[in-house]
């Protein structure tokens, strides 16, 4: 575990804390499902109880998301593990996560949590498929093309037709607005090399357009850049209905700012 170890107790320690430890003190009682058992006498928090935390701290409204879709999602990178890994369980659901803000409202950080609460989902299988959530789905205000927070690895069944095509039962959507019928695929190079993969890629188009959906892909690169998101975003905006027009002024410094706190390049090309 990378230091520093935040360690709580119910004293003030009496000798000086190290750099390798932080150690703070609470008499309170904390809720059920704070924590988890590790040994004898000693716990380790549960991943509501440390997002609620984090949200006290917290001065990056972006970066709290992240971390909430990660919490929620099937990877995980250093925030909530050792290193990198891909098709892991979720350490929480949105619902763990809102429902133990809400029954514990005193708590620093449980106001900011329920205020965040519309634009977490679960289910992202990436950071880079979270990022892109994020871009698309946040409301004008945060420097988002406000197309609303979309569904995350969404399951779409198929129906004869698409399974003739397909020969599949079912269809994972990366980012779905299922009542737009709208399919955004985030499309990173290890996934979509070879040319297997590209013959599966348009078998799946053909079968969901089959049964009326809308398919966008989304390249690594394209993420990356800014010009490339802009004329996604507007065609996705004309497919959902959206009012292409933000009501917020200094809209396009918000959009470049998102991305910085992102960590997305800012170029055009």
């Amino acid at each position: 575990v990378e230091g520093p170890l935040h360690v709580l107790a119910r004293r003030a320690p009496h000798h000086r804390a190290s750099g390798a430890c932080r150690r703070h003190a609470c008499s309170a009682r904390f809720p059920g499902g704070s924590f988890y058992q590790v040994e004898d006498g000693v716990f380790a928090s549960a991943p509501a109880l440390a997002f609620v935390l984090e949200a006290s701290r917290s001065k990056s409204m972006v970066s709290l998301l992240e971390l909430g879709y990660e919490l929620c999602g099937t990877y995980q990178t250093k925030r909530t593990g050792s290193s990198s890994a891909y098709d892991v369980e979720p350490l929480a659901s949105v619902r763990a996560l809102v429902d133990y803000a809400k029954r514990n409202p005193s708590m620093i950080g449980a106001r900011k949590v329920a205020r965040l609460a519309p634009y977490l989902s679960e289910g992202s299988a990436s950071a880079r498929e979270t990022k892109l959530a994020i871009v698309l789905g946040l409301p004008h205000l945060y420097g988002g093309y406000g197309l609303g927070m979309p569904c995350m690895n969404y399951e779409v069944k198929a129906n004869e037709a698409a399974r003739a095509i397909s020969g599949k039962r079912f269809f994972r959507a990366d980012l779905c607005w299922p009542e737009k019928k709208l399919d955004v695929e985030y499309q990173s190079k290890e996934c979509h090399e070879g040319e297997l993969a590209r013959m599966g890629d348009s078998r799946r188009t053909n079968a969901l357009m089959s049964m009326g959906w809308t398919v966008v892909g989304v390249t690594n690169d394209e993420l990356d850049s800014f010009a490339a998101m802009e004329t996604i975003a507007q065609t996705i905006t004309r497919h959902v209905g959206k009012r292409p027009q933000a009501r917020v002024s200094d809209y396009h410094a918000r959009k470049l700012r998102l991305r910085r706190q992102l960590g997305l390049p800012v170029r055009y090309e």
